[in-house]
């Protein structure tokens, strides 16, 4: 086994940082990841729960499912698991407000968080939030542990597109910035498969 390369040491033409395995390490790394931001939920009524995530993914079209990952201790994980379904608003850039609201700690529960999603029911009767990108809802397949998070698996039953013209909330680095659009770069390499002598950003053969 190579030895562990030191702070600031030249590999090739990256410069490595060797952390440690560990919660803050894999915590720092990840924030430099973008990701979309959403709220999932579950419930109506006095029964209703929310949290914001970013821990979602799409995992199948055929058949349809879909992942999130809640922590064990969190009143959604509980609500979940006692209404057998989800729903997940895909938050647009202007909801850093309610992205903030669900994650904290304080955040409401039953008829005072149904009406801070404002965004009336999705067919599995969990609220949904009002002036979001899109809303996709599940029927709870499969539950993993997943350490200190549980895993549900969820059947797509219903998808809603909201105002599809705002961008998409991102968060990263520990804030939300701002995507801005720019023209694809045609001469760059960074996607370039040398090997294989082809554009993996369009699928195309090189001319080179």
């Amino acid at each position: 086994m190579p030895p562990e390369g030191r702070r600031g040491e030249k590999k090739g033409e990256d410069t490595w940082e060797t952390l440690g395995a560990d919660a803050d390490a894999l915590r720092k790394a990840m924030g430099y990841f973008p990701t979309g931001v959403t709220v999932v939920t579950s419930g109506r009524g006095e029964r209703v729960e929310g949290m914001t995530a970013n821990a979602v993914v799409s995992v199948s079209l055929d058949p349809l499912l879909f992942l999130v990952s809640v922590h064990k201790e969190a009143r959604l994980n509980g609500r979940i698991r006692e209404e057998g379904h989800f729903s997940v608003s895909l938050l647009a850039d202007d909801q850093e407000g309610l992205s903030r609201l669900f994650s904290s700690p304080e955040r409401s529960s039953g008829l005072q968080a149904e009406s801070s999603l404002g965004g009336g029911y999705g067919s599995t009767g969990d609220p949904l939030a009002a002036g979001a990108l899109a809303a996709i809802e599940c029927e709870v397949a499969e539950v993993y542990a997943g350490g200190d998070h549980d895993l549900f698996l969820g059947r797509v039953v219903g998808v809603k597109l909201g105002d599809t013209r705002k961008g998409p909330l991102v968060f990263h680095e520990g804030d939300y910035p701002t995507l801005s659009s720019r023209a694809r770069a045609e001469d760059s390499g960074a996607f370039m498969d040398s090997v294989r002598g082809f554009d993996a950003r369009i699928g195309r053969r090189s001319r080179r």
